[in-house]
């Protein structure tokens, strides 16, 4: 990712069409509408064809079949099929501050994806069920690419044991899903959703994930656990195919 007024995937942005972005602090909280708007015009998307999602902390993957000021209701994960003419030219978004923004992308299919994965996200397996979407929508999964954006690292998320013991029984005492660091535990949301990502059949490849921490870069990023009430806002990931 290049540091800017907003980040980019290097993965997402080897194909041309691929319009996609993370906003950082400097663009403002994108809560805001027109912070939202001055941003998606800035990537060359107009804020009228923005589709959003409610985002509830959950697992349900919605179509974008038309644009709407209205976020998609109790869903964490939208899916485009660009192939549908009624669809075309949408742009979908996603809003967190140390939570993991999700980026689809099918080369060949043409079909684009958001979500928002935090903790109890991923444990519903949200990135799992975009994925499933997709394939229902004609996807292979060796076709899709996948951009993990900045979230919190493990380097400054601290969880309760029973948060740790929730996620070993889904994929065992795994040190990278979560560690006993200075008497505290600690867990990778980032390593998490790429576990889901690959036993989908998504080649490691496929998958895009820089090393950021929203924390730790509270300057470029807001952040949940570090910003004062006063200070706290949310980034946004975007993506969107141009033709």
């Amino acid at each position: 990712m290049v540091q800017t007024m907003y980040h980019q995937s290097r993965l997402l942005g080897t194909y041309p069409h691929v319009i996609h972005g993370y906003s950082t602090r400097m663009l403002g909280d994108m809560r805001r509408s027109e912070n939202r708007a001055s941003y998606v015009q800035m990537l060359g998307v107009s804020p009228h064809v923005l589709v959003t999602a409610e985002q509830v902390h959950g697992n349900v993957v919605k179509k974008a079949i038309r644009a709407s000021k209205t976020p998609l209701s109790l869903a964490d994960g939208i899916v485009l099929d660009i192939s549908d003419n009624n669809s075309a030219g949408i742009a979908l978004g996603i809003v967190v501050a140390d939570c993991a923004p999700l980026l689809f992308f099918d080369k060949k299919e043409r079909s684009i994806g958001a979500a928002h994965a935090g903790w109890k996200g991923s444990y519903k397996s949200i990135a799992t069920n975009v994925v499933d979407y997709m394939l229902s929508l004609g996807s292979n999964p060796d076709d899709i690419m996948v951009s993990i954006g900045p979230h919190i690292g493990m380097c400054c998320y601290s969880v309760p044991k029973d948060r740790v013991d929730m996620f070993f029984s889904m994929y065992g005492n795994d040190a990278h899903i979560a560690s006993y660091i200075d008497g505290v535990w600690h867990m990778d949301i980032g390593y998490i959703n790429w576990l889901q990502l690959r036993s989908k059949g998504i080649p490691a490849e496929n998958i895009d994930v820089p090393p950021t921490c929203t924390s730790c870069q509270s300057d470029l990023f807001y952040s949940y656990r570090k910003d004062t009430k006063e200070a706290f806002g949310e980034i946004m990931g975007v993506i969107a195919y141009k033709f």
